[in-house]
């Protein structure tokens, strides 16, 4: 594989931009990609590389902006000018070509603002769940690897906190410090920004004085009203292991798209409460 095609995919990727790669898997005849060509396919839509061209390089690029490439697939292309025909295109190349597409999977990124205890049982469980897992504090006692070997760590002043966030549409980002101050600080720097979630460890109370004050200095409501708070599911937890657990199974129901979570599925039980 091209190394400037995989430096390429590796920063797609790295930023959050990769949608899926094209390759061109079997040619028949004559036809404008090669086995082996591959492109890149940004959600954008913009690409990097070739699958030949022309009106099939089209098809692939539509089908990988589609919900269809959620999935692995190929798409096969008869190129003798007869569009009508099965596979058919416009082409007169006079052979043949299939396209394999593979979506790529998105980096979830969390952020943990707060090494504490609670940080630590979060950054354990969520690297477990498939999270890219970072943890900033500024406190060089906390913010060690050895107390969040999964994550990478940063020391850093949290008004500095932001500059170690990659914002995009796949980050997600927990407030836990040990300070009010730096939380509302923390979560003044996040709001509006790209983010999949954004989530405070606060009291009901604590984040109505954080939400009062924001608005009024001009915070936009429907941002406000985004913020995950008090965080986590509402499941009685009480040491730093079960919060970690309720906010872990929050951040898996928002990166698989849950908007309702049934307490109990069990069909029996819906039918006897629905009675």
């Amino acid at each position: 594989m091209d190394s400037r095609f995989i430096r390429t995919l590796a920063e797609a990727i790295d930023a959050g931009t990769a949608r899926c790669v094209a390759t061109v898997v079997s040619t028949a005849g004559s036809a404008p990609g090669k086995p082996g060509f591959k492109m890149l396919v940004r959600h954008d839509g913009s690409i990097f590389g070739t699958v030949g061209g022309g009106e099939a390089e089209q098809k692939v690029l539509e089908a990988a902006l589609s919900d269809a490439a959620n999935e692995v697939r190929t798409m096969r292309f008869e190129l003798t000018g007869q569009p009508d025909q099965k596979d058919g295109t416009k082409m007169v190349c006079g052979g043949a070509m299939e396209v394999l597409l593979e979506p790529v999977a998105s980096v979830h990124r969390l952020y943990i603002l707060g090494g504490g205890h609670c940080g630590m049982a979060l950054s354990a469980l969520a690297a477990q769940c498939g999270f890219a897992v970072t943890v900033i504090d500024d406190r060089p006692a906390w913010a060690l690897s050895e107390k969040h070997p999964a994550a990478r760590v940063v020391c850093a002043p949290y008004d500095e906190a932001a500059r170690h966030i990659r914002f995009s549409q796949d980050a997600s980002i927990v407030i836990m410090t040990h300070g009010h101050e730096h939380d509302e600080r923390l979560l003044r720097d996040c709001i509006g920004r790209p983010h999949k979630y954004l989530g405070l460890i606060a009291s009901k109370r604590k984040a109505g004085l954080f939400f009062e004050r924001m608005e009024q200095d001009g915070i936009k409501r429907e941002d406000l009203e985004r913020i995950y708070t008090p965080i986590g599911f509402d499941i009685g937890s009480d040491t730093p292991a079960e919060i970690a657990v309720s906010i872990c199974a929050q951040l898996i129901a928002v990166r698989s798209g849950k908007t309702e979570v049934s307490f109990n599925a069990n069909p029996l039980f819906n039918k006897n409460v629905k009675n």
